[in-house]
């Protein structure tokens, strides 16, 4: 028998959505919090719409008051951790719990404490229901805002903070990467390795968020006015900022890492492309010359990236035959590119300056810096690319 949220009709899919919201000693906001999603919901006639408290062994009536509005509300769920693991780890367990045992095709992350308001909840999903993966309460797109009563520091810290992640992850698409308001659609998340994010913290919110993207998620942004706590004391870890820097950094490191690996490979691809070039300049013309030179330098480069760079989505023998030689043709072809660019720069080169040993070579370096470019665009959106997450995301099992 079909689910009732699997069911479509053109292409809309009704879906069971849950607002997961961590706490630890929130008694004075989580009843206004909890009634208030209440009240939206009444809009949401669409879809199965349920909340789960994730208490972190408050030591205030939090989880009394839950208890008792659970006699109100049966979609009101509640678990609880021993000890707290952080507000990124309390999220963590609770996006678990809610794939896992609640079967949520759909989860949010909320604040007990007020500052996320209600009204967004049915705007936002209906940016899921239009082909959004994740949407995120933006508090810099047009129409978003920040809290009137925030001092200048604090929306500089804000503002600068996202400032640097964008920048140092080259994110600039998105505006608000620290948003805490965030809805995702679990078949992306099931593909994220939630027990080895960077951090328990705030700071998760970043590595999820780059994690999401890399997975070649839709994320849209949705406008929200951020409004500060009304009640209760804040959370806001004190070690925040050198958290948040530790992950933005620890994430670009491991993204160039791979690029260092090009550069090196590519280094040996040069090395060779420049000792055939010098041997064949003195029998064929320098463009000519350099691109017999370039396609033994792409067979270097192919063997190398293979078992060293991309060792991890290596092109192995025991995947055929056929397959190997597909690949290397098809690493050939779009490197062709490469030699094309390499190609202009040498023939435009010496149209212009003439002649010469140190000009000629100067402009192989030029063409090789740009073809480097090019090359690792390729390597990792084609030739060594991971096709099933992006495809499983755009077309997930019915």
């Amino acid at each position: 028998m079909c689910r009732l949220e699997n069911f479509r009709i053109f292409n809309f899919k009704f879906m069971k959505v849950v607002i997961i919201i961590p706490t630890y000693n929130e008694s004075e906001s989580i009843k206004a919090t909890i009634e208030g999603l209440q009240k939206e919901f009444n809009k949401i006639k669409s879809h199965q719409m349920h909340i789960l408290v994730f208490d972190s062994n408050s030591k205030d009536d939090t989880r009394k008051i839950v208890k008792n509005l659970q006699k109100r509300y049966k979609n009101l769920h509640l678990q609880t951790e021993k000890e707290k693991s952080g507000l990124g780890g309390a999220y963590i367990k609770a996006m678990r719990y809610a794939m896992d045992k609640m079967t949520a095709d759909a989860v949010f992350e909320y604040d007990a404490d007020g500052s996320h308001q209600p009204k967004y909840i049915s705007g936002m999903v209906k940016a899921l229901d239009g082909g959004a993966d994740v949407v995120v309460g933006s508090r810099y797109v047009p129409g978003g805002k920040m809290p009137a009563d925030w001092g200048l520091h604090r929306k500089l810290m804000s503002f600068v903070g996202n400032l640097i992640a964008r920048v140092v992850l080259l994110t600039p698409q998105y505006k608000d990467m620290t948003s805490g308001f965030r809805g995702t659609k679990t078949k992306c998340l099931k593909k994220v390795d939630l027990k080895n994010l960077l951090s328990k913290q705030f700071a998760y919110k970043l590595h999820l968020y780059y994690a999401l993207h890399k997975l070649g998620a839709k994320i849209a942004e949705y406008p929200i006015e951020f409004i500060d706590r009304g009640r209760g004391e804040s959370k806001f870890p004190k070690n925040n900022i050198k958290d948040s820097l530790k992950v933005v950094f620890t994430l670009r490191l491991r993204e160039s890492q791979r690029f260092i690996k090009v550069c090196l490979v590519g280094g040996i691809g040069a090395l060779i492309q420049f000792t055939f070039f010098n041997i064949l300049r003195g029998i064929l013309a320098p463009e000519w010359a350099n691109s017999v030179a370039v396609e033994l330098a792409i067979v270097s480069n192919f063997i190398i990236n293979n078992s060293w760079t991309f060792a991890d989505k290596k092109i192995k023998a025991k995947h055929g035959k056929k397959r190997m030689v597909a690949k290397f043709l098809q690493f050939n072809f779009f490197s062709l590119g490469s030699i094309l660019i390499q190609f202009l720069v040498i023939k435009i080169g010496t149209a212009i300056f003439g002649r010469g040993l140190l000009l000629e070579n100067l402009l192989v370096a030029v063409g090789i810096l740009i073809g480097l470019i090019y090359n690792f665009t390729i390597y990792t959106r084609l030739i060594w690319r991971v096709h099933k997450n992006k495809s499983e995301i755009r077309n997930p099992k019915s």
